[in-house]
Protein backbone atom coordinates (compact mmCIF):
# COMPACT_ATOMS: atom_id res chain seq x y z
CA UNK A 1 0.00 0.00 0.00
CA UNK A 2 1.27 3.80 -0.35
CA UNK A 3 0.34 5.12 3.21
CA UNK A 4 -0.59 3.06 7.04
CA UNK A 5 -3.89 4.23 6.49
CA UNK A 6 -4.88 2.36 3.50
CA UNK A 7 -3.10 -0.98 4.67
CA UNK A 8 -6.53 -1.57 7.15
CA UNK A 9 -8.87 -1.88 3.75
CA UNK A 10 -6.15 -3.68 1.84
CA UNK A 11 -6.03 -6.45 4.77
CA UNK A 12 -10.31 -6.36 4.23
CA UNK A 13 -10.01 -7.44 0.93
CA UNK A 14 -8.28 -10.12 1.19
CA UNK A 15 -10.67 -11.80 3.39
CA UNK A 16 -9.90 -10.91 6.71
CA UNK A 17 -12.55 -10.36 8.69
CA UNK A 18 -13.50 -6.46 9.86
CA UNK A 19 -13.68 -7.45 13.73
CA UNK A 20 -10.19 -9.34 13.57
CA UNK A 21 -8.40 -6.81 12.01
CA UNK A 22 -9.81 -4.15 14.65
CA UNK A 23 -9.47 -6.33 17.27
CA UNK A 24 -6.03 -7.76 16.39
CA UNK A 25 -4.00 -4.37 14.97
CA UNK A 26 -2.42 -2.11 17.59
CA UNK A 27 -0.81 0.01 15.03
CA UNK A 28 0.50 -0.06 11.22
CA UNK A 29 3.56 1.13 9.98
CA UNK A 30 4.36 2.21 6.42
CA UNK A 31 8.03 2.56 5.25
CA UNK A 32 10.35 3.47 1.82
CA UNK A 33 13.80 3.86 1.53
CA UNK A 34 15.69 6.77 0.71
CA UNK A 35 19.01 7.33 -0.52
CA UNK A 36 21.31 8.81 2.34
CA UNK A 37 23.91 11.66 1.83
CA UNK A 38 27.34 10.02 1.30
CA UNK A 39 28.98 11.52 4.63
CA UNK A 40 32.55 11.25 3.12
CA UNK A 41 31.69 14.23 0.51
CA UNK A 42 28.53 15.87 1.55
CA UNK A 43 28.11 19.80 2.05
CA UNK A 44 25.77 22.55 2.64
CA UNK A 45 23.57 23.14 0.26
CA UNK A 46 20.02 25.54 -0.52
CA UNK A 47 16.73 24.21 -1.29
CA UNK A 48 15.14 25.74 -4.52
CA UNK A 49 12.12 27.16 -4.85
CA UNK A 50 10.67 24.33 -6.83
CA UNK A 51 11.68 21.89 -3.82
CA UNK A 52 10.04 24.01 -1.56
CA UNK A 53 7.28 24.53 -3.32
CA UNK A 54 6.93 20.37 -3.88
CA UNK A 55 7.30 19.54 -0.51
CA UNK A 56 5.14 22.57 0.77
CA UNK A 57 8.10 23.65 2.86
CA UNK A 58 7.74 27.49 4.36
CA UNK A 59 11.05 29.50 3.82
CA UNK A 60 10.98 30.04 7.38
CA UNK A 61 11.47 26.36 8.15
CA UNK A 62 15.01 25.91 6.25
CA UNK A 63 16.20 28.92 8.44
CA UNK A 64 17.85 26.30 11.37
CA UNK A 65 18.49 23.35 8.55
CA UNK A 66 21.57 21.45 7.63
CA UNK A 67 20.41 20.79 4.20
CA UNK A 68 22.96 18.65 2.33
CA UNK A 69 23.87 17.39 -0.42
CA UNK A 70 26.71 15.00 -2.01
CA UNK A 71 29.32 16.73 -4.69
CA UNK A 72 30.14 13.04 -5.71
CA UNK A 73 33.54 10.81 -4.64
CA UNK A 74 35.33 7.91 -5.12
CA UNK A 75 33.47 6.29 -2.02
CA UNK A 76 29.97 7.03 -3.75
CA UNK A 77 31.59 6.45 -7.02
CA UNK A 78 30.46 9.88 -7.86
CA UNK A 79 27.30 9.32 -7.08
CA UNK A 80 26.83 11.44 -3.72
CA UNK A 81 25.03 8.80 -2.09
CA UNK A 82 26.17 6.43 0.19
CA UNK A 83 23.88 3.76 1.59
CA UNK A 84 19.72 3.93 2.56
CA UNK A 85 17.81 4.79 5.21
CA UNK A 86 14.17 4.40 6.04
CA UNK A 87 11.38 6.74 6.06
CA UNK A 88 8.08 6.12 8.34
CA UNK A 89 4.48 6.36 9.12
CA UNK A 90 2.95 5.26 11.63
CA UNK A 91 -0.69 5.11 12.33
CA UNK A 92 -1.20 3.93 16.26
CA UNK A 93 -5.13 3.05 16.27
CA UNK A 94 -7.43 3.96 19.19
CA UNK A 95 -11.24 3.02 19.62
CA UNK A 96 -12.51 5.40 17.21
CA UNK A 97 -10.23 3.72 14.82
CA UNK A 98 -11.56 0.70 15.56
CA UNK A 99 -14.95 1.35 15.51
CA UNK A 100 -14.62 3.02 11.77
CA UNK A 101 -13.30 -0.42 10.77
CA UNK A 102 -16.06 -2.55 12.31
CA UNK A 103 -18.20 0.10 9.83
CA UNK A 104 -15.57 -0.67 7.08
CA UNK A 105 -15.10 3.62 6.62
CA UNK A 106 -13.04 4.46 4.39
CA UNK A 107 -9.28 4.96 3.34
CA UNK A 108 -9.99 8.51 3.33
CA UNK A 109 -11.66 8.61 6.70
CA UNK A 110 -8.84 6.11 8.08
CA UNK A 111 -5.94 8.49 6.93
CA UNK A 112 -8.16 11.87 8.39
CA UNK A 113 -8.30 10.24 11.87
CA UNK A 114 -4.31 9.12 11.34
CA UNK A 115 -3.88 13.11 11.33
CA UNK A 116 -6.19 14.02 13.76
CA UNK A 117 -3.80 11.45 15.93
CA UNK A 118 -1.22 12.84 15.12
CA UNK A 119 0.39 10.71 12.57
CA UNK A 120 3.19 11.88 10.88
CA UNK A 121 2.99 11.01 6.65
CA UNK A 122 6.20 9.51 5.01
CA UNK A 123 6.24 12.68 2.92
CA UNK A 124 6.45 14.97 6.20
CA UNK A 125 9.41 12.65 8.06
CA UNK A 126 11.17 12.47 4.74
CA UNK A 127 10.98 16.44 5.07
CA UNK A 128 12.91 16.32 8.39
CA UNK A 129 15.49 14.01 7.07
CA UNK A 130 16.07 16.81 4.50
CA UNK A 131 16.43 19.65 6.95
CA UNK A 132 18.91 17.09 9.04
CA UNK A 133 20.96 17.06 6.27
CA UNK A 134 20.40 12.98 5.90
CA UNK A 135 18.95 12.80 2.35
CA UNK A 136 17.71 15.23 -0.82
CA UNK A 137 14.31 16.95 -1.57
CA UNK A 138 14.57 15.47 -4.66
CA UNK A 139 14.71 11.87 -2.93
CA UNK A 140 11.99 12.47 -0.88
CA UNK A 141 10.02 13.69 -3.66
CA UNK A 142 10.12 10.88 -6.01
CA UNK A 143 9.91 8.23 -3.27
CA UNK A 144 6.96 10.12 -1.58
CA UNK A 145 5.34 10.98 -5.41
CA UNK A 146 1.59 10.15 -4.34
CA UNK A 147 1.72 11.44 -0.65
CA UNK A 148 0.52 15.47 -1.13
CA UNK A 149 -0.11 16.27 3.07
Amino acid sequence: TNDAPSAIPRLIDIGVQPFLVASSLRAIMAQRLVRRICPNCREPAELTEPEMRALRIDPGQVRDAQVMRGKGCDQCRGSGFKGRMGIFEIFVLDDEVRHMINKRSSTLNLRQRARELGMRTLREDGIRKVLAGQTTADEVISTTLGDVS
